[in-house]
């Protein structure tokens, strides 16, 4: 289906990015917290760092850390903020770079 809807060569890419990002992840014990975005008639108004730190308060209760791969340079420091650290950089089969974070257990 992605081939058909995107054409072959995005769809290798998507796959490829694909990937790369899981060649990246630690190997050790965490959550992964994945596409997070919001819609933009609301942004700037805290509702993905709200749900970010309340899905970062149940990893809490259990001791586990966390790790997700920010897209958006611009993201990075409010990830910082919940605590996170840059673990990696992965520069994309597009060229884009992303940003691997790491939040250790609590």
């Amino acid at each position: 289906m992605l081939t058909e809807r995107a054409g072959a060569r995005v769809a290798a890419d998507i796959l490829r990015i694909g990937e790369q990002l899981e060649e990246a992840r630690p190997a050790d014990p965490h959550f992964y917290l994945t596409l997070l975005g919001t819609h933009g008639d609301h942004r700037g108004k805290g509702l993905g760092m709200g749900l970010v730190a309340a899905g970062l308060a149940r990893v809490d209760e259990l001791g586990a850390a966390a790790y997700l791969e920010s897209s958006n340079p611009a993201n990075n420091a409010r990830y910082e903020r919940a605590g996170f650290t840059a673990h990696g950089r992965v520069t994309t089969a597009t060229g884009h770079v992303v940003t691997t974070m790491w939040r250790a257990a609590r």
